[in-house]
């Protein structure tokens, strides 16, 4: 975790979620540690959540292959006709997860559909 935290200077949302672990788990895990301090950490990290389709990485957003995949599938369906709701229910039939490892709504696709690219 310090490793995420320090190095790397992920956000600890992002640190959550690749562990698998709520956000104040994180903060409580730092501070146990000594190193949680606000002051201490960039300004020019990202702030809010990662759109779906990057991950954040040395202070930069990347793609992520396999969530480009998924907003590929996500325009397809959406050009063949679906709406929003109708891919939700898809993508939960198929078991595909959200970026936080969720269950599809309407607003979660919608967003995915607009924060990535078709490349």
């Amino acid at each position: 975790m310090t490793n995420l935290y320090i190095k790397r200077d992920l956000p600890i949302r992002e640190i959550a979620r690749q562990m698998n672990v709520s956000h104040s788990t994180v903060i409580e895990c730092l501070r146990r540690l000594g190193i949680h301090d606000k002051g201490a950490r960039k300004r020019d990290r990202y702030q809010g959540q990662i759109p779906f389709g990057y991950n954040y990485r040395e202070g930069k957003l990347e793609k992520n292959q396999g969530e480009q995949k998924i907003i590929r599938i996500i325009k397809q369906l959406r050009a063949s006709g679906l709406s929003f709701r109708g891919i939700a229910k898809e993508l939960n039939k198929r078991l595909v997860p959200t970026k936080n490892k969720g269950i599809w709504q309407a607003t979660t696709v919608c967003h995915a559909s607009v924060g990535g690219s078709s490349g």
